[in-house]
């Protein structure tokens, strides 16, 4: 990796980076959320600091890529400080293009999730709301710890909203983006017989390894909805996904998407970009082995013929560059 240096007054230093795994080397990123917007893939991570002895992050962070290979680095797009309600851990981000705006969903103080909008994928974005979408205070459904919002717009038109640690909750957005359009639902995952996998009690370790522990991310492919997500903290623990027909579920267990990279979160995102299709993921290697101090990878993905994901297996090198 090389750094470009501010040529400009005012310019936010870019970082470039070579093909190889991680994206970024000169900061701590994570949980990537990637998306294809036009002509170019932006991955929204959370910030993990560079002392950080907790996920204490304030910020989150954009990376974006042409070709897979030179990532330019956008830095801060949004922070705490943006919010007036907020007072800590900026954690995992969704994100989502509707009504030609931008949307950001954040987590934020472990109990509530705001909305964040642009003009633009790059921002700035801005708190769309002045108050949380999801309070947990005020709304008891939305269980004790409301995090890692993940957002899917079906065909026909309808936003969905998934988020939680350890039972899975979705909810209808309303076309604005920034309302909610019904009651929050529960999630239900089957195993690979049909059966119920009981949900996690609450600071327990899922069943592994088809249970739900956190970090959801949902695509759709051919008509069926793909479901990611990690099943747990364990040193086993790894991205699992599950399947199903309907976007509110009930997702059936199909498999591991990933195997288990190092550090004791697992959590990722999948985006289709010019005819390919990649995974997102982060790891503590850059920070030999300090789980507060990750950074985000890629790898490409594939489909079997019955449209199974083949397991992806991290390297170092990620994936092959794209042509101009």
């Amino acid at each position: 990796m090389k750094i470009l240096p501010a040529l400009l007054a005012g310019l936010a230093l870019t970082a470039v980076a070579a093909a190889d795994n991680p994206l970024v080397k000169d900061v701590f990123t994570a949980d990537p959320e990637a998306h294809a917007f036009g002509d170019r893939l932006y991955v929204y991570t959370s910030h993990d600091q560079p002392n950080a002895t907790y996920w204490d992050m304030t910020d989150w962070r954009l990376l974006s890529t042409a070709d897979l290979v030179t990532w330019k680095d956008h830095g801060n797009v949004i922070s705490l400080k943006d919010f007036s309600w907020a007072t800590k851990w900026a954690w995992a981000p969704g994100a989502i293009k509707a009504n030609n705006k931008y949307y950001l969903y954040l987590p934020i103080d472990r109990a509530k999730i705001g909305v964040a909008v642009s003009d633009s994928p790059e921002g700035p974005f801005k708190d769309a709301l002045g108050k949380p979408l999801i309070d947990n205070k005020l709304m008891p459904d939305a269980g004790e710890e409301p995090i890692d919002p993940t957002i899917l717009t079906d065909d026909d038109g309808q936003s969905y909203l998934y988020f939680a640690s350890r039972s899975l909750k979705v909810v209808k957005l309303d076309p604005s983006m920034i309302k909610l359009a019904g009651p929050l639902q529960n999630v239900a995952f089957l195993d690979t017989q049909g059966k119920p996998v009981p949900t996690a009690a609450s600071g327990k370790q899922p069943q592994l390894p088809e249970g739900y522990a956190e970090g959801p991310f949902i695509f759709k492919r051919l008509k069926k909805y793909y479901l990611m997500y990690s099943n747990g903290w364990a040193s086993t623990s790894c991205l699992v996904y599950a399947t199903s027909d309907s976007p509110l579920g009930p997702f059936t267990y199909a498999g591991k998407a990933m195997e288990h990279v190092p550090g004791n979160t697992q959590h990722g995102s999948i985006a289709q970009f010019k005819d390919k299709w990649y995974i997102f993921y982060h790891t503590n290697e850059l920070s030999k082995g300090n789980n507060f101090r990750r950074s985000v990878c890629v790898e490409e993905l594939t489909f079997d013929k019955d449209g199974k994901i083949n397991t992806v297996t991290p390297t170092k090198q990620g994936p092959a560059p794209l042509a101009p």
